[in-house]
């Protein structure tokens, strides 16, 4: 695993996590965070080279 990976997966955890409790900041944007994370996550699988 590389750090893009780990990255995206955080932001999608953080979104999926502040959707349901209240953070200040991350529960107005929690959609885009499960979005961004969701893209870097298959962006880096992709173009991950084993």
């Amino acid at each position: 695993m590389n750090g893009g990976w780990v990255f995206g997966f955080f932001l999608g955890v953080l979104g999926i996590i502040s959707h349901f409790t209240y953070i200040p900041f991350f529960s107005e944007y929690n959609y885009w965070f499960l979005v961004i994370g969701f893209f870097l996550v298959s962006l880096n699988s992709r173009f991950y080279r084993y």
